[in-house]
């Protein structure tokens, strides 16, 4: 199948999924209204919006073998790898997170006054819905906000950007470093929160590394699954504003910077481990 038919392919596939939830949203918005309800309707929408283009995509794409072996769900690292993703993930968050702060300071220009006004609303409407989410106490609740916050949308997700979209353009693009950040790009821009993007970018890039180099998507599902789990425990032990983008104010503390510094210093030695084939990328 030509290039172009696979992309005609997924671009379908994804514009069905998100028809598919956008009617499920307004047929089941008002019904489920309680908290546990509001949970379980994001779930489904995650699978609806992600998960389930994924699917059909890749059956009809590679319709002589196995979806979930093209999917890179049938191969899984060694234990250890699994590991050091965790730890890379954990090592590099105190970083995110000021990169975090600094995308979220944003200004435009007073020419673009009006689009600064919607990107802002947008985001303080996408952050009012995660602490919607978030909410609930009990370990219960905990439980559930890990299902459906961290598990279901690294899963799903993974399906789609890495398992499908990024190999469509491994396959099409000859620098494998473009078709990664592209995918990632991609991958930021579909939340649509402006005040995420640059972290959520970054977010996307190791996911796909850790993908092209391990060709298993398990990998990049529980680097995700790792980095959505960090939200909800600092939710369930602190608070729910506690998921709030800190000021920038604050990374002048001494200990921020420490844990900055230290951060990235641990994860450029786990990196090394976890993504030693990345300069050879082009090789293999």
């Amino acid at each position: 199948m030509s290039a172009s038919k696979q992309l005609f392919i997924i671009i379908l596939c994804f514009c069905v999924g998100f028809l598919l939830n956008t009617a499920m949203v307004v047929l089941l918005y008002f019904f489920m209204q309680g908290e546990t309800s509001y949970k379980i309707l994001l779930m489904l929408s995650s699978v609806i919006s992600f998960a389930l283009p994924a699917l059909i995509a890749t059956k009809f794409i590679e319709k002589d073998e196995p979806v979930f072996r093209q999917l890179g769900l049938t191969e899984s690292p060694r234990f250890a790898k699994y590991l050091l993703a965790i730890a890379f993930m954990l090592a590099i968050m105190p970083a995110i997170e000021f990169i975090s702060s600094l995308n979220a300071s944003y200004s435009f220009p007073e020419s673009m006054k009006g689009l600064e006004d919607y990107f802002r609303a947008a985001d303080t409407s996408a952050m009012e819905a995660t602490q919607r989410a978030l909410a609930g106490s009990g370990i219960g609740a905990f439980v559930l906000n890990l299902i459906v916050l961290a598990i279901t949308p690294a899963v799903c997700e993974e399906l789609f950007f890495r398992g499908v979209l990024q190999k469509f353009f491994v396959r099409s693009i000859s620098n494998k470093h473009i078709a990664i950040l592209l995918t990632a790009f991609i991958f930021s821009a579909i939340h649509m929160q402006f005040s995420g993007l640059l972290p959520r970018f970054i977010l996307g890039a190791v996911l796909g590394y850790l993908f092209y180099t391990s060709g298993s998507l398990w990998l990049s599902i529980v680097a995700h699954a790792t980095n959505n789990a960090l939200v909800v425990c600092v939710a369930y032990f602190g608070d729910v504003s506690a998921a709030e983008i800190p000021d920038i104010s604050i990374f002048a503390n001494i200990w921020w910077i420490t844990a900055i510094v230290v951060g990235l210093a641990v994860a450029v030695l786990i990196g090394r481990k976890l993504f030693r084939n990345v300069v050879f990328i082009e090789k293999n």
